[in-house]
C-alpha cells in the first residue's frame, strides 16, 4: 500500500500529545511518591539546618554570658527555705 496525502483528509486532532521523555517522566513519578527530593527542597532544609545551628550558637554565648553576669543568691537563702504545705480546700 501507498501512503498517500489524500487519504487523511477527513482526519480530525483528537488531542495534546504528551511529549515527556522517559526518564522526565520517572523523576517525576519519584517526586510525587517522595522517593527523590528536589534540589531546591534540599536547599532550603539545608538553610534551616544552618540557621538552627547559628541560633543554637548564639543562645550558648547568651547563657554563658548571663551566666557570668548574675550573681547567685545567698546561701542562707537556698538552705532555709520553710517547707510549708496548704491544705487542699475541696470547695466543689
Amino acid at each position: 500500500m501507498d501512503y498517500d496525502s489524500s487519504d487523511n483528509g477527513d482526519v480530525k486532532p483528537a488531542g495534546k500529545i504528551k511529549t515527556q521523555t522517559f526518564k522526565r517522566f520517572q523523576l517525576e513519578r519519584l517526586i510525587k511518591d517522595g522517593t527523590v527530593i528536589p534540589a531546591s527542597k534540599l536547599a532550603e532544609a539545608k538553610e534551616q539546618g544552618l540557621q538552627r545551628i547559628r541560633e543554637f550558637e548564639a543562645a550558648a554565648v547568651d547563657e554563658e554570658r548571663h551566666s557570668k553576669t548574675t550573681t547567685p543568691p545567698p546561701n542562707d537563702k537556698l538552705e532555709n527555705q520553710p517547707l510549708t504545705r496548704e491544705r487542699f480546700a475541696d470547695d466543689c
